[in-house]
């Protein structure tokens, strides 16, 4: 990413970022969140604090896009997913969106499956806003401490992908 680009988001962008990709199938908020915090390791909490409000008003802009177009706009996915995400949503509703918040699962999907099952708005917000929270904070420590100690260009991929499967076993664990 050319740091002209960077600067630009540094003013502001990574809000309407985060707000674009809640609802539209852009790559995860960590494409823009870890270059930043890597120019700028002293940003990282106000980085993340703008990711994640950029991030509820972007998931509040899906669950009402599928609130009210329902099914005319999940027919743009596989069957597959709408039955799987619709049965998700009803086993667990609050907790499915909390844990779709903190994994890897494109939340623009999480939003939309909220909204055309009903799920009640506050809840949803509360649930969504505090996982992408935690999980931009999280990320954003990290990359902000390993920064000084790891290679991340080098590592940072590990890394994430450790971090992602400690969260989903942890996941598992819980279900079973």
């Amino acid at each position: 990413m050319p740091i002209g680009t960077l600067e630009a988001i540094q003013q502001g962008g990574l809000v309407l970022y985060a707000c674009l990709k809640a609802f539209l199938p852009l790559p995860s908020l960590e494409v823009v969140l870890i270059p930043l915090i890597l120019k700028n390791p002293d940003g990282w909490l106000l980085y993340a604090m703008e990711g994640a409000v950029g991030t509820a008003i972007g998931g509040w802009i899906g669950y009402q896009i599928a609130r009210r177009a329902q099914q005319a706009v999940l027919r743009k996915f596989a069957s597959e997913e709408i039955a799987s995400g619709r049965q998700l949503m009803d086993r667990y509703g609050v907790l499915a969106v909390f844990i779709g918040g903190v994994t890897p699962i494109p939340d623009f999907l999480l939003a939309y499956l909220a909204g055309m099952t009903q799920m009640a708005l506050i809840p949803f917000l509360l649930s969504d806003g505090t996982a992408r929270l935690l999980r931009s904070v999280l990320v954003g420590w990290c990359i902000r401490t390993l920064g000084y100690v790891v290679d991340i260009e080098r590592w940072g991929t590990v890394i994430s992908l450790v971090m992602v499967a400690w969260l989903l076993l942890r996941w598992a664990r819980s279900d079973g």
